[in-house]
């Protein structure tokens, strides 16, 4: 990627790989970095894509400068029609989004955040700059950098990884199976959150019955079965529908356990012991169907969650940190939920 205008220059990012650089009289723009981007508010057609371009500017004149999206505009080659940036904030992932991109800027600063634009695939553009303040010269051009697209088709690997990764947490951490891709995708704890999601199914679990009190260590063994029931006969499904600033949002489409279900296949058994002893001891009858739960738990429908159970997860140094209580997007604690038992159906 070469950049022109007043002055082009090419540099070196810090992993080695080239950036197009320009230089204008007061401004100074360097495209650190780019790839394909997803929003769950946007459509796309099957010849365009989001790109999502890293951005440096530089304020090299002596007066403040004011930079806004206004700036910023990308020309396909051989076409004078000017695309103007998306919002980004439509892009946001979850609650901390930041754009420091559009600011004022004093003497001697520089700022860097991201512009995204619609774009055909396979097509080479300019992202053109323009003067941001009067202060510069009124003849000067804008600075022009080519971005070509297919330097970023790459990165639409980001788009299975993340769905790869959630898929090995949700085998791994809810359904007790072995997933290779953990290791190589997740840097989530792995026993810490196993631990977690056992502790809340077993506080839902006691709190299911009202006369029987299981321990701590039937709570556990009821978990044991309750996860082997769920690897045996629910099923998922992942699609990833946001991309942006090194986080992904994938939905999950999920067919599993329901503990409403399975209290109620609990009452019928509990109804079935009265039905065949002489006593109407509570406390027995929920034992006995606690006995049972196994068999409860191949009988009990299954649920099928709605479509917003939606996860956010957040890469770095090549891993996907996925966090089911999580400030910044608290809707990943419904997939711990579902997978207790509290299919989010609603």
């Amino acid at each position: 990627m070469m950049g022109c205008g007043a002055n082009g220059a090419k540099k070196e990012t810090k992993d080695g790989s080239k950036a197009s650089a320009a230089k204008a009289v007061g401004l100074e723009v360097n495209l650190k970095n780019g790839y394909v981007a997803l929003s769950e508010k946007k459509e796309m057609s099957d010849d365009t894509e989001y790109l999502a371009l890293e951005v440096n500017v530089k304020n090299t004149s002596d007066k403040k400068i004011y930079l806004s999206d206004e700036n910023f505009a990308l020309y396909q080659k051989g076409d004078d029609e000017k695309i103007k940036p998306e919002r980004t904030y439509d892009f946001a992932i979850s609650y901390d989004y930041k754009d420091t991109l559009f600011t004022e800027l004093s003497e001697g600063k520089s700022t860097t955040g991201t512009i995204v634009f619609e774009v055909k695939k396979g097509k080479t553009y300019k992202l053109a700059v323009s003067k941001t303040s009067p202060s510069l010269a009124q003849k000067e051009k804008d600075i022009e950098i080519s971005v070509d697209l297919k330097k970023y088709d790459k990165t639409t690997s980001n788009f299975t990884e993340a769905e790869n990764a959630l898929a090995a947490y949700i085998d791994v951490v809810f359904l007790n199976k072995a997933n290779a891709a953990y290791g190589k995708l997740v840097s989530t704890g792995k026993d810490e959150a196993i631990e977690t999601a056992k502790k809340a199914f077993v506080k839902n679990f006691k709190d299911s019955f009202m006369d029987f009190r299981p321990s701590d260590e039937q709570a556990s063994a009821a978990y044991d079965q309750f996860r082997e029931a769920q690897a045996k006969r629910s099923s998922y499904k992942l699609t990833i529908i946001g991309f942006y600033d090194n986080k992904a949002l994938v939905n999950v489409k999920l067919n599993a356990l329901s503990r409403e279900n399975i209290r109620r296949l609990i009452g019928d058994y509990e109804s079935a012991y009265f039905d065949t002893t002489d006593d109407y001891d509570y406390k027995k009858a929920e034992e006995d169907a606690y006995n049972k739960y196994k068999e409860i738990l191949d009988k009990s429908d299954l649920v099928e969650s709605n479509d917003k159970l939606n996860i956010v997860m957040s890469k770095k140094d090549g891993k996907w940190d996925i966090k089911m209580k999580n400030v910044d997007a608290p809707q990943n604690e419904y997939l711990l939920q579902s997978y207790i038992g509290d299919v989010m159906d609603y």
